[in-house]
């Protein structure tokens, strides 16, 4: 891994300014520090860190903000939505500098981010202007039959750290061009990023109440966020464990609930493939972004007579991509989001050893309580049991767990062996067995010849099996989901 540089980033004094309420930012009683995962050392915050009564108070001005907001134009609304898109274009640089010392995204990634964030607001403002309903006909024909789309009402989005701005940008911009008003709670490593956004909505014109924002500990404030009569719907990702809890409470207060829950995403590599071309998705899908996407490549299957060349180019890519600062415009990858992140991954790595799994790159990792960055080396891990832990739950990390497999079919079977079902990709110049792939993998979202990582805004997003609650995001989903649908049935008088 390569050194890093003197040059930090200036730390930043937020703890007045960590809870949006009511079109109010508020000071709190108590803050909670952050600090840059590449220089751990330095703060790059204060946040302030709300209480269950906070939430309470967010609830009321969602709700106290809902008829207003729901009868506004939704051209109106789509405005607003246009206006954020450009401020947010117009502080792209601070943006991608807050999201690297939050998170520790290489600066060129994050710039990306910012970018695609802005992208998102721009579809969800030009979808505001789509059709709220439908005719049909009727048996009775003096009967106007037809359907009325309306917003749901309060929404409570939950955020996770790994894409401060556009998974956020991915739910907060459809729930509010959809009419809905909405209670945020971002991930704490999210905090900076998440007040730059809700400045930026805020600015763009959003009435008081209609985005409320609340920094703070998901674990001390999700039984209030869960549990407030005015909460009409929740959108979360994040873990499977927590995704389940929220299950459970949102059956037992009858909300619409929308979950995405993380993947261990397999990548086959046919014989037939274009092998330099897949070792590049392959490097891209599982080590960019540090390997921290739900939707990282995390599991290889090669077939036979490819692995062994296959295994070189990856490996090849794998020991070119730079590690180091990430803010430097030269790095590929930069270090994990926390020190509890590289305590995990470390302990993942660690198994690997204790398993006697051949590492064929990296497998080295910081020392996560010294100051110098919590770095892993991009791994490689090969011979691994497919009963391993490695292989069955999501590491997290930049870590590629590769196998040789017979032919197409063992590959398919050993994508599928397993409870997460997000993402998969298949490389091959056999378009018959790129057909039965999509059929017959089990996961929502299907690649071929490209990475596993990758959602653009007008196509549903989301999985299967333990990945998803089956609600989409995104596109027409996510219209679907923000709304409720009515039928009218309308006789003349």
């Amino acid at each position: 891994m390569t050194s890093m540089p003197d040059a930090q980033p200036a730390a930043t004094e937020l703890g007045a300014s960590g809870l949006l309420i009511g079109g109010i930012w508020q000071a709190c009683e108590e803050t909670f520090p952050r600090f840059d995962p590449a220089h751990p050392g330095n703060c790059t915050g204060r946040y302030g860190a709300a209480t269950a009564a906070d939430v309470v108070r967010a609830y009321e001005a969602a709700a106290g903000a809902a008829p207003a907001w729901a009868s506004t134009a939704a051209s109106a609304r789509g405005e607003i939505l246009l206006r954020a898109a450009a401020l947010l274009e117009e502080r792209l640089e601070e943006a991608a500098q807050r999201l690297t010392a939050d998170m520790g995204k290489a600066i060129r990634d994050a710039r990306g981010e910012a970018q695609r964030a802005a992208a998102i607001l721009r579809y969800h403002a030009a979808d505001t202007a789509q059709p709220i309903g439908e005719t049909y006909a009727s048996a009775d024909s003096e009967l106007l039959l037809m359907t009325i789309s309306e917003p749901v009402g309060v929404v409570c989005a939950i955020t996770p750290w790994n894409f401060p701005l556009a998974i956020p940008a991915w739910k907060l911009a459809p729930a509010l061009g959809c009419g809905n008003t909405v209670v945020w709670k971002p991930a704490e490593a999210a905090s900076g990023s998440a007040i730059l956004l809700a400045e930026v909505l805020e600015q763009a014109g959003l009435p008081p109440g209609t985005l409320n924002v609340l920094t703070g500990s998901g674990a001390a404030l999700s039984e209030a966020l869960v549990s407030d009569p005015h909460l009409n719907a929740l959108t979360f990702t994040g873990s499977v464990p927590v995704g389940e809890r929220l299950r459970l409470a949102a059956a037992s207060a009858k909300i619409k609930l929308q979950l995405e829950l993380g993947g261990k995403n397999p990548a086959l590599v046919l014989a037939d493939a274009e092998l330099a071309a897949a070792a590049d998705q392959v490097t891209r899908g599982a080590m960019l972004s540090t390997g921290q996407r739900c939707t990282a490549t995390s599991r290889v299957y090669v077939e036979a007579d490819a692995y062994e060349e296959f295994a070189e180019l990856l490996l090849e890519r794998v020991a070119a991509l730079q590690v180091g600062d990430p803010y430097a415009e030269t790095t590929d990858v930069g270090p994990l989001a926390s020190r509890e992140q590289l305590l995990t991954v470390s302990r993942y790595l660690r198994l690997a050893g204790e398993e006697s799994v051949e590492v064929l790159h990296g497998g080295t990792f910081a020392d996560p309580e010294g100051e110098e960055g919590y770095y892993v080396a991009p791994t490689v891990l090969a011979g691994v049991d497919p009963e391993s832990a490695l292989v069955r739950e999501e590491i997290f990390g930049p870590v590629i767990v590769l196998a040789q497999v017979a032919d197409f079919e063992a590959a398919l079977d050993a994508a599928n062996a397993t409870e997460f079902g997000l993402s998969a990709s298949l490389f091959t110049r056999d378009i018959g067995r790129a057909l039965t792939f999509a059929r017959r993998i089990q996961t929502g979202q299907v690649h071929v010849n490209r990475e596993t990582t990758g959602a653009e805004p007008h196509v549903p997003f989301g999985g299967m099996k333990a990945s998803s609650s089956l609600q989409r995001e995104q596109g027409k989903a996510a219209r679907s989901f923000f709304t409720n649908s009515k039928t009218v049935y309308l006789r003349p008088a």
